[in-house]
């Protein structure tokens, strides 16, 4: 549920996030006391911007983008 704050799901417990510094550190903080620090694993892979157009989807979906505009 927390990572569905941040970011998009593309898979069962996968999902793809753009975010600011300040972000990730909220969602941090957030998945840290949800988190059975014995048992559970959350991973963060960052991906620098010469990466993202490196990205290969087979089968469904698209790469999540930075909107150009939020609408409220």
């Amino acid at each position: 549920k927390v990572l569905k704050d941040f970011g998009e799901r593309v898979q069962l417990s996968v999902f793809e996030a753009n975010l600011k510094p300040e972000q990730l550190e909220k969602l941090k903080k957030r998945v840290n006391k949800c988190i059975d620090q014995k048992e559970d694993s959350v991973r963060l892979y960052p991906l620098c911007a010469a990466c993202t157009p490196r990205i290969e989807i087979l089968g469904q979906g698209m790469v999540t983008q930075d909107p150009d505009v939020i609408v409220i």
